[in-house]
């Protein structure tokens, strides 16, 4: 069936028809794009007009980078334990009782896992230790995923169950807190917190359905209500996307599905994954860790010293690997011919990753060209210089300038690095697409609130952290639509208003670019159609909290 849209503002993300007046879709594809005429005489007796109503159309957003089931687990197994802003602890005590009255204390079996503390937003300033935890229990594991993903917390039992208190256990990559030789319960980066996170992430066969259709088909639907219509699955993808799969067999997963896998423990490739909804995405690699947890590679030491490194005054955080065994899993990547993706938040690390690349035989071989640096926060302007030459575009994480912006500005970083984190204004300057990302769960996707970060640079105490790397809010619309697609390889058929291409649509209920900066919050979405099939609307949920209202009463 046609669809006619008409009567609104259509902002295309396209150079080629920037201010159409209408748009025609068939099927699954937007056929002709044009002024009111041109669209109307094209289409056939029966295509139904659906009138904007002077709101405005635009391409579906793009999750350019998080973890979709650790979301999905974050909201459905974890105890929520973001601190304010983001959510709403406050302290050490308050995360304590939390898990204490949580649903997973009531069952009394299995392992207890909270997600979301963090130490640089709570009023503490600390890790949860061990003996914190045990407060929780003393037999059963407790674990505890700091909102960063960079640092595991853990009780005694889950120490003992893992083996991660051994004396003799302290891993390359990783750095396990020890006071007068024992493990404190707090542990650095994957290589010391991976046996931990696989505890906390063991599923039984009972969870794994229970994960499945409808509660990954609820999560969904909050990617949908902002807008979102290609999902990421950010490190990992191919083993939870059975999931996924299953969902949208059934109907219950509307949206697209970016999977960006691991290496395997063979340090093999992962076959790529069939699906028409399914997008392939680059393979990721980790080469460094957290600024706010320290575990950054940074090129100058952190303006004031790192918990556990009090008597180090040149501490500069670590890389997780040498520049050579990076450039042997780039080989291997690029030999299979497949990009890659590679977190990198120190200036450091990217300086190693450039350094491993420059060292690449199969670099000019690969027929892609279009790797991606992850969140690529603290870059210079000589390592964009070099990025633009080889053909890596960085994904930033603008959440952190209203998130932990002033924590940067004060802590971390110091005033001058901090005027320059996710330098999105100088990579426009440069013509580098580049996209923006909130990495959910560590903040909620939502990407016109990331449009917001990169315009306005306002931090939570009002600060503006670095003028000259604003951006315009057009910019940082591509950003989030057609840059994010050219950077997965789909901008011939995604991220844009242009005939031939998918019909991934959503309604905004204002204009983002004629709306004052700080209205850009206020923006809803109210509509969002997946191939030309209405996937999400505010008018079925309002409707569906009238009925629940009604019965109720």
């Amino acid at each position: 069936m046609q669809k006619i849209f008409i009567n609104g503002n259509i902002l295309t993300m396209s150079d080629k028809c920037p201010n159409p007046e209408a748009v025609l879709v068939e099927g699954r594809n937007i056929i002709r794009v044009g002024s009111r005429e041109e669209v109307m005489k094209a289409a056939g007796r029966r295509a139904a007009v659906i009138d904007l109503k002077g709101r405005t159309l635009l391409p579906g957003f793009f999750d350019a980078h998080g973890h979709f089931i650790s979301y999905a687990l974050s909201q459905l197994k974890f105890v929520d334990l973001r601190c304010v802003p983001v959510g709403k602890i406050r302290n050490v005590e308050q995360m304590i009782q939390a898990l204490k009255n949580s649903d997973q204390a009531r069952n009394k079996r299995g392992v207890i896992v909270g997600f979301g503390y963090d130490d640089t937003l709570s009023e503490d300033g600390r890790m949860a230790e061990a003996a914190d935890l045990d407060k929780v229990s003393r037999t059963r594991p407790v674990i505890v995923i700091h909102a960063s993903f960079h640092v595991v917390m853990a009780n005694t039992r889950a120490m003992e169950l893992t083996g991660t208190n051994a004396l003799d256990f302290q891993p390359q990559g990783g750095i396990v807190r020890r006071r007068n030789g024992k493990a404190i319960g707090v542990f650095e980066e994957m290589a010391a917190a991976g046996k931990l996170i696989e505890l906390a992430y063991g599923l039984s066969p009972r969870e794994r359905l229970s994960l499945t259709c409808l509660p990954i088909g609820k999560v969904c639907d909050e990617y949908l209500r902002q807008g979102v219509t290609a999902v990421c699955e950010g490190a990992g993808g191919n083993q939870m996307a059975w999931l996924v799969q299953l969902c949208m067999k059934r109907g219950q997963f509307p949206a697209r599905y970016i999977v960006c896998p691991s290496l395997t423990k063979e340090g093999e490739v992962p076959p790529r994954i069939k699906g028409d909804h399914i997008i392939n995405g680059p393979v990721k690699l980790l080469m460094d860790g957290s600024i706010q947890c320290y575990t950054a590679a940074l090129t100058k030491p952190y303006f004031t010293p790192a918990a556990g490194h009090e008597d180090e005054k040149d501490y500069c955080g670590y890389t997780h690997m040498s520049v050579e065994e990076l450039r042997g899993k780039l080989e291997t990547i690029l030999k299979s011919n497949r990009s890659f993706a590679i977190h990198s938040n120190g200036d450091r690390a990217l300086d190693r990753i450039i350094e491993a690349l420059e060292g690449c035989e199969n670099l000019s071989r690969n027929n892609y060209k279009r790797n991606l640096i992850i969140h690529c926060q603290t870059v210079r302007e000589d390592q964009l210089d070099k990025m633009k030459k080889i053909h890596l575009y960085p994904s930033f994480f603008p959440a952190h300038i209203y998130v932990w912006g002033d924590r940067h500005y004060e802590t971390f970083l110091g005033p001058e690095r901090a005027e320059r984190l996710d330098p999105a204004g100088s990579a426009a300057a440069k013509g580098i697409p580049f996209s923006l990302h909130n990495d959910a769960p560590v903040t909620d996707t939502r990407p016109l609130e990331a449009v917001w970060n990169a315009v306005t640079r306002k931090t939570r105490q009002g600060r503006i952290l670095g003028e000259s790397q604003k951006i315009s809010v057009e910019e940082a619309l591509k950003a989030v639509t057609i840059y994010a697609a050219f950077q997965y390889k789909v901008e011939d058929i995604l991220g844009s208003i242009e005939e031939g291409k998918r019909a991934d649509l959503v309604v905004l209920d204002k204009n983002p670019l004629t709306a004052k900066e700080d209205e850009l919050l206020k923006i809803r979405v109210q509509r969002v159609w997946i191939d030309g099939r209405l996937a999400w609307s505010d008018a079925v949920r309002r409707g569906k909290r009238k009925r629940r209202k009604k019965r109720a009463d």
